[in-house]
């Protein structure tokens, strides 16, 4: 099914693009960008002498379409901020042009760099109002064979944590506390388990947006450490994106975008397509100083091994979407109607530690999702914005483990010593989510001194669970989750907008039910006791928040916020995944009380150098935070998600980036991330003070910081080529793995230090048409480990081709 939905979409993109570049008319097209490299969006060109014009998009590209051109003729370009370019053609119709910063008109500069994006305007307004929010641009990524994780993580005050390769589990946090994802505002659990930040490729995304802290109402997120919003590639003209990287672990990723608008009656049709594929059978060493050590057997005896490699680890996802609908027309600026088909099969390799080792244990599923959007602005009234979205899911999801024995790291298996074999697993979750968001937004003024704005997320979730072994006709027992959250926001602008006051008011509404079998047979099959019970909760909360911003001059400032957030459980820590993760239908709804500042600082030290600076940090007290830990059953280690009474997390981080026109680009950060146990009694009577009071949270990153320094050249080997190289260091500080007042330190369980490098090298010709890129991962091949020991991926090279056309 989804190779025929792709082999059909790709004919659709072909065809009408292929149509949109049959004219009779002559065109003038190029790129306009700043002297740093930086795309220019809103710029106007126009013929001198006529009234014929157009603008720059998002990507700085023009296409300037007439009748009328010849070598005499002379094109004009200028930009708000930009001095203005003025260029005779000499009959060379493919013009780009490189404008400098016009100093005495320079409006602020963004907190996130010199750049004037559209991927930096469109957060502008949400920087000024006080939220701490940096933004990545993922088109300067485009040629990398990272997927989402890989940028995201080098973000300061951002921890990404992998049990293992492509498409492993893994927690993401901001500033030590649970944070949510979404695409395109629309939280990411609703796209199904083959939507995820470790397996979308970078060429689906223009940018990602990361908040911390305070949330903004209009995304109707219950996190606490903040969000992030992945903004994907939408144009309004012929565009088709298509990539193909090969690598290490027999590693396959492809990615397709591709969009049209017919200029004429605005329809538009907008597809995005992947498929990744890994064996991800890397090495893994032993370590027995840090508790890592592998072993077969040999003559029922287990004989330590100094490296293994995986063997039962294999993963492959896929993910298809297309979107029909209408732009600018008197009733909407965009509806659209779209369908979403993905699916994906994962090997499970490792339970929850490395002495778990599956040989036939795997999951798979197939997910559908229709959706409906809508925006308009001045929607009934004027100044009334309005943004409406809707969709429905249905995935159905086979956990099986066929595998009788158990398996130790020679790949072989091994018989359970006086015990039955294994008993066979395979399960079948059929889960069923809807989703309806509304959002609208109003200015009292057209300088949009005054705004209120008003969000509405409810997202409902229903899992029916069968066991196809034991009772295949039967349908399971249904879990249900229900969440409401709403949001109200003012927002305010005062001094000439050198002061921005954002104040908001949240409700957190969540709705569970469960039944369980409690039923008890003798050996006849005859019921004994018990039936089927159901159980439900309902948890119900207010929060609110405030942030503000002044400018103290230019280009540099302070911000503050504070807030009261909650996190809900999901689905999976309520009712567990059938596999690795166990449920916990106890688990409270975390709370934090939070505190955040900051500076930051933008100058030019001439039109070709530029320096950014940003400086915060965080204070915040949690209540029932939720972590988690390894539990043993029936001799296996599963994950579970508990709560812990009280914690107090603190902490900074900083980054600086520097800049020499589009040749030299530099930025390091570091992090700063404590977490401390801060309940100090162990009951109400106050008689006895906890052993974990003052003493830190174990198995979480505390230090960590990141390092990028890029080198480019243009024109190279032909006109209009670029050639790029880039150097990255992620590194992390050791960090405990067990209670860290136990023992001593060389007695404790913790995680080692480790510094990871890696290289990239692209080249660019035909004005970014064709790339070819080369990456080398982890160089010096460190042992890299995240949760609970479970090594990552050592030493790999990968290349990537991808072709742009616009």
């Amino acid at each position: 099914m989804l190779r025929s939905t792709s082999t059909f979409i790709l004919f659709i993109i072909f065809t009408v693009f292929a149509q949109g570049q049959t004219t009779t008319q002559q065109s003038i097209s190029g790129f306009i960008k700043d002297n740093f490299g930086k795309p220019i969006q809103g710029a106007t060109l126009m013929i001198q002498g006529q009234s014929q014009g157009t603008s720059s998009d998002v990507d700085g590209y023009y296409k300037l379409v007439t009748m009328t051109l010849s070598g005499q003729t002379i094109l004009q370009v200028t930009a708000l901020g930009y001095l203005s370019e003025q260029r005779l053609l000499h009959g060379k119709y493919i013009q780009d042009f490189q404008l400098k910063e016009d100093r005495n008109t320079i409006q602020e500069v963004t907190v996130s760099g010199i750049a004037k994006t559209e991927n930096e305007r469109k957060v502008a307004e949400i920087k000024r109002s006080g939220f701490n929010v940096s933004v990545i641009d993922m088109n300067m990524h485009a040629n990398q064979t990272a997927n989402i994780n890989q940028i995201l993580r080098t973000a300061p005050g951002v921890t990404f944590r992998e049990d293992g390769g492509l498409g492993s589990n893994f927690v993401f946090r901001i500033n030590g506390l649970d944070a949510k994802i979404y695409i395109d505002g629309v939280p990411m659990d609703n796209f199904g388990s083959s939507m995820s930040l470790n397996n979308i490729p970078v060429n689906l995304v223009d940018r990602i947006e990361i908040y911390k802290g305070v949330v903004p109402a209009f995304l109707g997120s219950d996190a606490l450490g903040g969000a992030v919003n992945i903004i994907t590639k939408q144009r309004s003209r012929h565009y088709l994106d298509l990539s193909y990287s090969y690598g290490s672990f027999n590693t396959h990723q492809a990615a397709l975008v591709g969009m049209y608008t017919n200029p004429k009656n605005k329809l538009s049709v907008r597809t995005n397509a992947f498929y990744n594929y890994s064996d991800n059978n890397y090495t893994m060493y032993s370590e027995p100083k840090y508790g890592v050590v592998y072993e077969t057997t040999v003559d029922n005896k287990f004989v330590p091994l100094d490296k293994v490699k995986r063997f039962k680890d294999r993963y492959y996802s896929a993910m298809g979407q297309i979107e029909v609908g209408l732009r600018d027309k008197s009733w909407a600026d965009q509806f659209f109607v779209g369908l979403t088909y993905s699916a994906n099969n994962k090997q499970n390799q490792l339970g929850a530690t490395i002495s778990d080792v599956n040989g036939g244990n795997w999951r798979e599923s197939n997910y559908l999702m229709p959706t409906l959007s809508y925006k308009k602005q001045n929607f009934l009234v004027d100044r009334l914005f309005a943004d409406i979205y809707a969709s429905t899911s249905y995935d159905v999801s086979n956990i099986r483990d066929t595998a009788r024995y158990n398996y130790n790291w020679g790949g072989t298996w091994i018989a359970n010593q006086g015990a039955k074999p294994n008993l066979l697993q395979d399960e079948e979750q059929k889960t069923t989510n809807w989703l309806a968001r509304t959002n609208f937004n109003y200015d009292f003024d057209a300088e949009r001194n005054h705004s209120l704005n008003l969000n509405y997320n409810v997202n409902a979730n229903n899992r029916k669970t069968q066991d196809r072994i034991l009772d295949y006709d039967m349908t399971g027992l249904p879990s249900r989750m229900t969440r409401h959250i709403i949001g109200l926001s003012w927002q305010n602008q005062w001094f000439n907008k050198r002061l921005v006051n954002n104040i908001a008011i949240k409700y957190y509404g969540l709705d569970t039910y469960k039944e369980v079998d409690e039923r008890k047979y003798d050996t006849n099959n005859q019921l004994i006791s018990g039936a089927i019970v159901s159980y439900d909760k309902f948890f119900n909360y207010q929060g609110y928040s405030f942030a503000s911003r002044f400018r103290i001059f230019k280009d540099g400032g302070v911000k503050f916020s504070a807030e009261r957030a909650y996190n809900m459980p999901t689905m999976n820590a309520l009712y567990g995944d059938g596999q690795n993760q166990l449920a916990n239908w106890e688990l409270k709804p975390e709370r934090s009380d939070n505190l955040n500042s900051g500076f930051y600082y933008n100058t030019f030290l001439n039109e070709n150098h530029f320096l950014n600076f940003d400086f915060s940090g965080f204070y915040r007290l949690a209540k029932d935070y939720i972590n988690t830990r390894i539990v043993s059953v029936d001799g296996q280690s599963k994950f579970q998600a508990y709560n812990i009474p009280g914690v107090k997390l603190y902490g900074a981080e900083t980054e600086i980036r520097y800049g020499y026109k589009d040749i030299i680009t530099a930025t390091v950060n570091a992090s700063y991330d404590k977490a401390l146990d801060n309940v100090k009694y162990t009951d109400d009577t106050n008689q006895e003070v906890t052993l974990t009071y003052g003493y830190q949270i174990p198995n979480r990153p505390w230090v960590y910081g990141n390092m990028d320094i890029g080198v480019a050249q243009n024109d190279w080997f032909e006109k209009g080529s670029r050639t790029q190289l880039s150097w990255t260091t992620h590194f992390t500080r050791w960090y405990y793995l067990s209670d860290s007042h136990l023992g001593s330190l060389a007695s404790k369980n913790h995680i080692p230090s480790q510094t990871v490098h890696s290289l990239i090298l692209s080249y660019s010709w035909s004005r970014n048409k064709y790339n070819v890129s080369g990456e080398a991962r982890n160089l010096t091949n460190e042992r890299a480990y995240d949760n609970f020991r479970l090594q990552k991926p050592g030493r790999a090279f990968y290349v990537k081709l991808r072709v742009s056309l616009m």
